[in-house]
């Protein structure tokens, strides 16, 4: 895989979140994620490093009012070299007593390269919780603020604030 094409699945298998030590007030979410399966990456084909990249992730959470949740999310996005904007993404969170389902309405994300290696790969943007039931509930209908942080290998830390 070329070097522009490493830093595009890179950024994009991150396409959501933060590595801060400590948790901050309006925290929702923190989760650790793992990349599930391979990162589609699809040349478009009408110009030098313009691409697709899709993936699927699932998460632990690990703080905030999700600590202890499952979630899994897919996510598709347009690169143009080291930038990328996403195009969709969904997502569940799951506990016992409650559901939420998140809908990406905007982000961008971008990759950083060190001697032809993606260093770090950031992304950011905004979702909306289209349905929230049980200890969630109060987030229906509510707009949050996301960052994600490729933090190793298909290793992601996806964060979501007020």
């Amino acid at each position: 895989m070329k070097p522009s094409r490493r830093a595009c699945a890179a950024g994009l298998a991150l396409g959501l979140l933060t590595a801060s030590g400590t948790a901050r007030a309006d925290t929702i979410a923190r989760y650790d994620c793992t990349i599930v399966g391979t990162v589609g990456i699809e040349p478009i084909g009408d110009r030098p490093g313009h691409m697709l990249v899709s993936l699927q992730y699932s998460c632990i959470g690990i703080d905030g009012l999700m600590k202890g949740a499952t979630y899994t999310a897919n996510v598709s996005s347009e690169w143009e070299n080291q930038k990328g904007t996403y195009l969709y993404g969904a997502g569940i969170h799951r506990m016992t007593d409650g559901y939420a389902v998140a809908v990406l309405s905007d982000g961008t994300g971008s990759v950083v390269m060190k001697d032809g290696a993606p260093a770090i790969s950031e992304a950011t943007g905004k979702v909306v919780f289209k349905l929230a039931s049980g200890r969630f509930a109060a987030l229906a209908g509510r707009t949050a603020n996301f960052t994600a942080r490729l933090v190793g290998p298909g290793h992601l830390v996806y964060e979501l604030t007020d």
